[in-house]
Order: C-alpha cells, then structure tokens, then sequence
C-alpha cells in the first residue's frame, strides 16, 4: 500500500512540474466524453458548505468559432503571437453563482455565520476560491490525459459571451480554458522570463519573519 502510495505522490509531482499553459494547438479533435470527463472531475473540487454554485458551459465545433468571433475577430488577430490558438477544438467556459451561495448559508447550519445576507459579508468571495479550484482540477486532468490547455480571462467580453451563449445575468465569469493538442510551435509568454521567488521567500514558519 505504501509502495503505490509513493509512486501516486511520484507521479503527482511529475505532473505539477511538467504542466505548462498551452498557446498553440493542433486542429485534432478532443471526445465530448473526454471533456466531460474533465467536467466531471472538476465537479468534485472542493466547494465552501459544499454549495453547488459553479456551473461550465462547453463550446465545440461552431460554437468556439462563435466564441472568437465575439472576442476576438478574424480582422484584429494580424499582430497575435499565437495564431494556433484558434484551433483549440473545445472552450470550457467557468462560471459562479454568488447568489447560490447566499442561500446556502441562509440555510440552518450555517446562518449564524451572516454570510447569507449578502456578498459584501464575504470578506474572502469563497465563490472565486471553488471556481479556481474547480479551474485547476480541469488543467490537471489535461496534463495526465496528455491534453493541452490554457487558461484565460473574458475580462471586458463577459458580458458579450453571456448575450451571445444566453448565460444568465446573475453569473460571474471565472475564466475559461481553451483545450486541446498541443502543437509543436509552442511559444512561451514573456511572463516566463519572470524568476520564481524562491521557497524561503515564500514560505514562513511559526512567525512571519522566520
């Protein structure tokens, strides 16, 4: 048991370390299953009071060459340093709903709390820590399938996404992640030039200066 215990953790840190955001992608297909799959998972991410206020809306085939045309055009892509993008055959697109979390901790075991009367009470928005979490379940689940992913913002296209797809009003956008195979033009973004801090910057033990 220890042994397989060992090699789970092994092959763990190899994924951890090997994932990387994927920029350019091959125009091959994804299953519907597989990205189901990854839905799935994604479901099982931790969730505060174990609300269920995180919902995805998958685009494929027509409907990702919908979501580029709404975001991001044909006619403006002339200077974009990652064309292959584009080819991505399948979006992800993460939604929360606050509101549901609202009525979660209006109900008994958790009214007491306060965090039910309104979002301003949420001091940490919980909803945006279950929408990363369920976010990260997706880009591991890709790497041990061998997919390719990329996660990014809608930022001032959100309310467009949602006129265009009929999402309802009440959602806020976590982001969405572009899935597929990886091509072999991969080009990194200048934000890997930035060095990782190292672990005893980061990390502090007992007291804050230590």
């Amino acid at each position: 048991m220890a042994d397989n215990k060992n090699k789970d953790f092994a092959n763990f840190t190899q994924l951890v370390r090997g994932r990387r955001m994927t920029r350019s992608f091959t125009r091959d297909k994804v299953s519907a299953e597989l990205v189901d799959v990854l839905v799935g998972l994604a479901r099982l991410a931790p969730r505060a009071g174990n609300t269920h206020g995180i919902e995805f809306l998958i685009l494929e085939n027509s409907h990702v060459d919908e979501y580029w045309e709404t975001t991001f055009n044909e006619k403006n892509r002339d200077d974009f340093p990652w064309p292959n993008l584009f080819n991505a055959p399948a979006l992800i697109l993460i939604w929360v709903d606050p509101e549901r979390y609202l009525e979660r901790y209006s109900e008994g075991d958790k009214a007491k709390s306060g965090l039910g009367e309104d979002a301003s009470a949420w001091q940490t928005p919980y909803w945006w820590v279950d929408g990363g979490m369920a976010a990260m379940t997706i880009l591991m689940g890709a790497e041990a399938r061998g997919l390719g992913a990329l996660f990014f913002g809608l930022f001032d296209h959100e309310e467009n996404i949602k006129a265009s797809f009929e999402v309802p009003k009440r959602l806020k956008s976590i982001g969405a992640i572009a899935l597929g195979f990886a091509d072999n033009h991969q080009r990194g973004s200048r934000s890997l030039d930035r060095p990782k801090r190292e672990f005893d910057e980061v990390v502090h033990r007992g007291r804050w200066a230590t």
